[in-house]
Formats: C-alpha cells, structure tokens, sequence
C-alpha cells in the first residue's frame, strides 16, 4: 500500500505576517537604535574580545563609582523585533533584563525595596554577603570558603529598633548567547537608524532562570533567614513575572502581609527607558516555588495559532517543520 502525502500547503495569509524575534534592546547600558555606526563598532570590538569590564555600567555606577560591565557580551535587555514587508520595527511589548545589574538603575529599586521591607528609602547597602559555608573534608579550610551569597543585603539601623535587614536578590532572564557574535557584526555593519533583524531564531530561557536557578535558591535559603527574623525580597521585572504560574498572594493589612510573608516579589517595570517600582506580591516560599516550577500554559488558540505561523513559513521547512 503506497503511503498518502499531505504537503504543506503555504497560504497568502500567512506570508503576509509580520515574523518575530528576540534581539539587542540595550547595549553596554544604550539603547542599541540610537547608537551611531561608530558607536556599534566600538562595542563590536569589546564584545567580541570579551573585554566588557573596560565599559563602566551606567546602572551599577549608581552604587559603585568604578563599576564597570560583568555581563559576556554587554548585552543588558532584549526585546522583540518584527520583519515588515517595509522593514524591521522593534516591538510594542516591554523589554526583557538579561543582566542583573540593570536592575541598579538610579538606586531606584533598591531604594524602593528598603521602603517595602524595612520602612526606609535610604537604606545601608552590603553586597554579596557569603550565606551557606561550603561543604569540605578538609580539616585546614575550615568555613572560610563560602557559596550561596545574596546578591545585596539591605540595612536599616536606628537607636530604637537596632540592627534590623532584610536579603534582596535582583534576577534576570537567562538567553542563549550561541550566535552573539553574529548579531552584534549585524548591527555593527548596519548603518545608523537601521534595524537589523536577528539573524537567528532565540528566546528568553526563563526554565533556567526560574526553575533551575531561583527555586532551589530560596528552597535552600529562606527558611534559614525565616528563622533568624529576617525575610526576603526578589526583585524580578514583568516578563518574569508574567511566566510564573499564578503566585497567591497573602491578604490582609500590608503590616500583616509583611509580617507573614517568606517572600516579597518585587515587580519592577520598564517606563520610557527606565526600570520604575511596580506591583508588590506578598507570598509564603511553597506558593512562591509552586509559582516558579508551574509556569503558566499558553492557550489552545494561542497554542494552535503558532503550529499554523510555523506551517505557513516556507524558510521553515527543513528546519524546524519538516515534511515525512
């Protein structure tokens, strides 16, 4: 019996579509489409060479005068682009942090978390404290070998309450870095005002920043804090956010929330260019990590609606459809 075909069929619909990826929004701290033709070949070079510790971070230099960029690459946010018959226009959807050092912008953030979490907008800022003494059968290493820090931790101090702080921890969505060279030669080569569009397809990974990286974080680290008094704030943005499962968040008065909560989620978003406080989801650790390892599912129709822009896009075929 001969086996029936079905061929893909490509429709007029559908070659019509705008495409989309994810690329460049800011680069070494500028937004990527402004920068000048100079400007792209000068971070080409850093890029490429891994010498990005020779830029100074315009958003960690709000704390540390002499901080310079840790991010391979100097990438800090992506966002989407889209490929129109008339060329390539950046997407409507709010950015993406991929360093966690944007989030430092103007001290903003962490002002707001001291206001959230110990009452105050100004307070004493200690980075990377060591956390969890690493595990060793050597006798002469003793605890001074340390792992686990918290990204900040926040110090409120007064004749009155005394020493009272809280752990922060800032984090960004992981994304691939394979064919980074080619899309940094890409705008590089573009003249000023253009817009290259990715030259390969690559998304956020929030599977390894949410599931993998930040989960066994807090399992690991909360309930310690908990029992010493102190609690803890994440500060995330709302593409992270918006891939957790839904997070139940506490009721009652703030006080009270604040008083219950094991973790304080801290949902920064970007207005004009700049990362500004948002929303404030007061959560107990099970909850938060049920929220992380579930993130939520897409719909049918949305689910259906992709498998048909896949079908409809012939440089497809061969590569991620393939035709038995």
């Amino acid at each position: 019996m001969m086996r029936q075909e079905f061929p893909i069929v490509w429709t007029e619909m559908t070659t019509r579509a705008a495409k989309s990826r994810y690329g460049i929004n800011e680069w070494f701290g500028q937004d990527v489409t402004r920068l000048k033709k100079s400007q792209r070949a000068a971070y080409l070079a850093l890029a490429t060479d891994k010498a990005t510790m020779q830029v100074a971070c315009p958003f960690a230099s709000s704390i540390a005068r002499d901080a310079t960029c840790s991010k391979p690459g100097g990438v800090c946010t992506i966002r989407k682009y889209e490929q129109h018959a008339n060329g390539v226009l950046a997407s409507a959807e709010t950015p993406v942090t991929v360093c966690p050092q944007r989030f430092l912008q103007d001290a903003a953030l962490l002002r707001w978390a001291g206001s959230v979490m110990l009452g105050t907008s100004r307070p004493i800022i200690v980075e990377a404290i060591p956390f969890l003494a690493k595990i060793s059968n050597s006798a002469t290493e003793g605890n001074s070998d340390k792992v686990g820090p918290f990204d900040w931790v926040l110090i409120h101090q007064n004749n009155r309450s005394g020493l009272r702080w809280c752990a922060v921890g800032a984090h960004a969505v992981h994304f691939p870095e394979h064919a980074g060279t080619s899309e940094f030669q890409s705008w590089a080569n573009a003249m000023a005002g253009v817009i290259p569009f990715p030259s390969v397809l690559r998304r956020p990974n929030y599977r390894s920043s949410g599931s993998k990286r930040l989960a066994p974080h807090l399992q690991e680290n909360v309930p310690k804090l908990r029992k010493w008094g102190a609690q803890t704030a994440v500060i995330i943005d709302e593409h992270f956010f918006a891939q957790m499962s839904h997070v139940r968040a506490l009721s009652g008065k703030t006080e009270d929330q604040l008083a219950n909560a094991d973790v304080v989620w801290l949902v920064a978003r970007y207005k004009q260019g700049k990362l500004i406080p948002g929303d404030v989801v007061y959560a107990r650790l099970d909850d938060s990590i049920r929220a992380l390892m579930a993130p939520r599912a897409v719909t049918q129709s949305t689910f259906e609606g992709l498998i048909r822009r896949a079908l409809a896009d012939p440089t497809q075929l061969g590569k991620s459809v393939f035709q038995l």
